[in-house]
């Protein structure tokens, strides 16, 4: 049997052929997530609560714009997208005296934790160097770690601390570099710098996470088990990594 494949059948089918939308491909310069870059609370003058890392104003505790902030994002993180009702607000500005609903942004305990190194205590975390990952990368890596410690057995508490571990040792080399890994140390720098030297801190920061211990959020931890990780217990990540690595294309 021959097929016939005249130009006049081959130009009707070109004809027939769907035309892509204009907009089809588009976006995908946009990153989906802001960058996620360690700062600190700012400064003011009279603050009532300088230790606190959600807003203090009654105009904030009195109302509800907590609820309706935590609504609006749908309980996910602006930063990473992890979505559990234990997330907190941050204010994206980091000025707590700033309470209108744009800078009330939704945040986990994680990527909330890398704008607040001057509120965190001395053994809470540590600066560390590590390339190729961003920040989103690092906390949903941390959390699945701190999960796995708050629920797996011996071997997989060893294997989540040992990881855990491994991302703080590269502290070393921030000290090489900066003579501290302590946020604090950060903190009070990032305190000193004006608007424009703030806008430099991609550049200046680039590569630099910070690692948490995981003891002072144990607590979360167990939530995170129950709640947004109640779907995917420990048990099934293994077949989970194995399905998503051999999807069907």
């Amino acid at each position: 049997m021959n097929f016939d494949t005249n130009n006049a059948d081959t130009e009707a089918r070109a004809d027939d052929a769907p035309v892509p939308e204009e907009s089809l491909g588009q976006g995908f310069d946009t990153p989906l997530f802001p960058s996620l870059l360690i700062s600190t609370k700012s400064r003011i003058w009279g603050d009532a609560a300088p230790g606190a890392t959600e807003p203090a104003a009654s105009g904030f505790t009195a109302t509800d714009l907590r609820d309706r902030a935590l609504r609006r994002d749908k309980f996910r993180c602006r930063f990473c997208g992890f979505e559990s009702r234990n997330n907190g607000i941050h204010n994206a500005n980091d000025n707590h005296n700033d309470i209108r609903e744009d800078n009330l942004w939704t945040a986990d305990q994680l990527c909330h934790g890398w704008s607040h190194l001057g509120e965190l205590g001395a053994d809470d975390a540590v600066v560390a160097y590590l390339p190729g990952l961003s920040g989103q990368d690092v906390n949903h890596l941390q959390r699945s770690m701190m999960v796995a410690l708050e629920s797996g057995d011996d071997d997989e508490r060893a294997d989540a601390l040992a990881l855990l571990n491994w991302a703080a040792s590269h502290r070393d080399y921030v000290k090489q570099v900066w003579g501290t890994f302590s946020p604090a140390a950060f903190s009070d720098a990032l305190a000193r710098l004006n608007d424009e030297q703030r806008g430099l801190r991609e550049i200046v920061f680039h590569n630099l996470a910070l690692v948490f211990h995981p003891a002072p959020l144990a607590s979360h931890a167990a939530k995170w088990v129950a709640e947004a990780y109640a779907p995917y217990p420990l048990q099934r990540w293994r077949q989970v990594h194995h399905d998503v690595m051999n999807a069907p294309i």
